[in-house]
């Protein structure tokens, strides 16, 4: 990865709504949890899906898919602590 070290550093993620308006809205009402992985997954720039984004640059890793273990990981032990 060219990426090594996190996005910022003791940046806190304080957001009351998830940032999936669509799913938001499929959900309310209903006794469907969202877990929105978005903020937590900013933070780390290596994270970031690159040639697969909309402002996807060449010669820019593919770290999400193919070698960070780190994020998805991180996403599994939330899930894991919602269930």
């Amino acid at each position: 990865c060219d990426n090594t070290k996190p996005m910022s550093v003791g940046k806190e993620l304080l957001e009351e709504e998830s940032s999936d308006q669509v799913a938001a809205s499929a959900v309310k009402g209903t006794r469907v949890k969202l877990l929105d992985i978005t903020g937590p997954s900013q933070l780390r720039d290596e994270g970031h899906i690159s040639r697969y984004s909309l402002t996807a640059k060449p010669g820019v890793q593919d770290c999400l898919h193919w070698c960070l273990p780190g994020v998805p990981d991180t996403w599994n032990e939330m899930l894991f602590a919602q269930i």
